[in-house]
């Protein structure tokens, strides 16, 4: 019939691990390093991973209360890398390695990391 044949394999996913969390620091870092090095002095870390959210994982509304009032109000915040399961997680650190790539930075993945792990299943 011409169709492709898919494969699909189920797992059990899980919070992201604390592997992951460290790995998409190092590449906030290297991120801010390389851009800091082309001129641009004010992306520091910080700015990176915030900038990095709202590209790849955007926005969700959250509830706070006004702590005089007692009103309880919406307000729009970047989605937490915390609350990333593992496959999130892994596409997101992916998706900073591609953007990373596409501006001309290659940052290294180690053979042994969660991602490269994650990766290979």
């Amino acid at each position: 019939d011409g169709g492709k044949l898919l494969k699909m394999t189920i797992t059990e996913s899980g919070k992201r691990s604390l592997s992951q969390n460290a790995f998409q620091h190092v590449c906030y870092q290297e991120i801010s390093k390389f851009l800091i090095s082309n001129g641009r002095k004010d992306c520091n870390p910080d700015w990176v991973k915030e900038m990095l959210k709202n590209s790849f994982l955007g926005w969700t509304q959250e509830s706070f209360t006004d702590v005089v009032t007692g009103k309880v109000m919406q307000r729009d915040v970047l989605r937490k890398t915390s609350a990333l399961d593992k496959g999130e997680a892994l596409e997101y650190t992916q998706n900073l390695l591609d953007w990373a790539l596409n501006i001309g930075l290659m940052i290294k993945v180690p053979e042994k990391s969660d991602h490269m792990k994650h990766m290979r299943e």
